[in-house]
């Protein structure tokens, strides 16, 4: 008797005890599956960006980058010292240089475009990063570009800040050490401002 008390005592802390390990297993499973489901939306912009600049979408492969993030990493310190409607004017002046100078030159590189391979992302918070191998192949030889997408998440949504290639700076980190800076330093937000609608005119020819 003592036996059988003592099996159904454990049956009954058993069964007390199911629900709240069945639902830790089942919410360690669900929380697995996040992470492919995250990795497909990563790859999936990342998928769209180079298939919209690939055949002249490039507004639509605009929609894909987020402005306000990468003016602000541009402008560095001198962010805080804009005016909202000079924040909101350089973030649209950078992306029409941006889909007019560097989607061109994207786009002649991915003529010979035979596959991207994407890595896992890694994300922490509202940031992510994916690796990627490009592989274009030209007349004599084939070429590996090693890059790293920086991307955010704003509004539910991802899309991409910047772009670096292995062994160089970024992007966006070339883009203000080599231009804004120096521009900025010359004038403030009314010399480059000035300089950047003088440039999207120009595009715009």
């Amino acid at each position: 008797m003592k036996g059988l008390l003592s099996v159904c005592v454990l049956c009954v802390a058993l069964l007390s005890h199911a629900e709240p390990v069945f639902a830790a297993k089942a919410k360690a499973k669900a929380k697995a599956k996040a992470k492919p489901a995250q990795a497909e939306v990563l790859h999936k912009v990342l998928k769209r960006v180079i298939k919209s600049i690939r055949y002249k979408r490039d507004a639509r492969a605009l929609t894909n980058f987020d402005a306000s993030a990468q003016a602000a990493f541009l402008a560095d310190v001198h962010w805080a010292k804009a005016s909202p409607a000079q924040q909101t004017e350089f973030a649209a002046l950078f992306h029409k240089m941006f889909g007019g100078i560097a989607f061109p030159r994207i786009r002649d590189s991915l003529k010979h475009l035979e596959t991207v391979l994407y890595s896992a992302p890694k994300v922490i918070g509202n940031k992510a990063t994916v690796q990627a191998t490009i592989v274009i192949l030209h007349a004599l030889k084939k070429q590996e570009l090693n890059v790293t997408f920086a991307l955010i998440n704003t509004a539910g949504a991802w899309r991409v800040t910047d772009v670096t290639v292995k062994g160089s700076p970024s992007m966006l980190t070339r883009i203000r050490d080599d231009q804004i800076k120096k521009i900025y330093a010359r004038g403030g937000w009314p010399k480059l401002l000035e300089l950047m609608r003088k440039r999207v005119a120009k595009l715009k020819r």
